[in-house]
């Protein structure tokens, strides 16, 4: 018997075995040509719903689709990977862009999603992150809960947050109420942990908000502060 080679190894089922990668095959022109069990659920997509062979603006909103096919365009014309950060569903994430080479007129890259709030860098890939925050079941908070949601959860006191905001110590506790009743929770831990579940930091309070997914593929089972 010969000994085995990388190239005998199925490595999509191979990554099925961390629910927190996913692997999905990607053409130039958008087509999911094929994907792991992992990925629906990284992406919030039904996964009673089988999008192989289907464009990624089938399934997510034309700014995340254009910001998405840039990235795939610059990897296929430097054949370099590329490393993206974003905050997708509520949760930080990494993906790494890598070209492809196969013997057709067709051109592919592989993308590796990692869910993560502490990732490494790639070797030799360059790095960019997504204009876009994607809060998945955050997203009933108003900017103002979010910005106190973030700041409270990163240590801040309610008078600390006031004075950040402008805000009188009366108001945040208004707005902390609020995020309480939206989210179930209340004590300052929870909040802090919620926050460092999903990875939240502050200088995310500047991306543009955005609900990727479009509400057909979407899969809501995900309670706020899950770790998986």
């Amino acid at each position: 018997m010969s000994r085995p080679e990388l190239s005998d190894i199925d490595f999509i089922t191979l990554l099925d075995q961390d629910p927190d990668i996913g692997l999905a095959i990607v053409s130039s022109d958008g087509e999911i040509v094929d994907y792991n069990a992992n990925t629906p659920t990284l992406f919030g997509v039904d996964p009673a719903i089988n999008f192989r062979n289907k464009r990624l603006g089938d399934i997510f909103e034309f700014e995340f689709v254009e910001e998405r096919m840039q990235w795939i365009g610059e990897v296929l014309q430097t054949r370099q990977p590329l490393r993206v950060d974003h905050l997708y569903h509520g949760r930080r994430m990494a993906s790494t862009i890598m070209p492809l080479t196969y013997d057709s007129d067709v051109r592919y890259v592989a993308v590796m999603t990692r869910r993560d709030a502490q990732m490494t860098d790639e070797p030799n890939a360059n790095r960019v992150m997504s204009h876009f925050l994607d809060l998945g079941p955050l997203s009933t908070l108003t900017k103002r809960e979010l910005e106190i949601l973030v700041l409270l959860g990163h240590g801040y006191s309610v008078p600390e947050t006031a004075r950040r905001l402008y805000r009188s110590p009366r108001t945040v506790e208004q707005h902390k109420a609020s995020i309480g009743r939206k989210l179930g929770v209340s004590a300052i831990a929870d909040i802090a942990r919620i926050v460092a579940v999903h990875g939240l930091k502050l200088e995310d309070l500047e991306l543009d908000r955005l609900l990727a997914l479009r509400p057909e593929y979407r899969h809501e089972t995900e309670k706020v502060g899950q770790t998986r």
